[in-house]
């Protein structure tokens, strides 16, 4: 088990001794968002939208390959006509 959960854990387990219910949930949601602050997570939509940029520049880079290609091949037809 991962150290952020484990410290997690015990703070939740504090708190559930310590606290009423109303203050457990506030303890709780604050634990929670440090341990996931500190594990370096990204939302659903900024995913998402990485994906679609991967997508869009993985596109453009065939793009570019395949338009080489043609002025490759049309710089051979051009240097065997002189």
């Amino acid at each position: 088990m991962p150290k952020a959960f484990a410290d997690l854990q015990a703070k939740v387990s504090d708190l559930m001794r310590t606290s009423p219910a109303t203050e457990i949930e506030g303890h709780m949601k604050t634990a929670l968002s440090a341990a996931m602050a500190k594990m370096d997570l990204v939302t659903r939509e900024d995913f998402e939208l990485q994906q679609q940029m991967l997508t869009k520049a993985l596109e453009k880079m065939a793009a570019l390959e395949r338009r080489v290609v043609e002025l490759e091949a049309q710089k051979l037809r051009l240097e065997k006509k002189s």
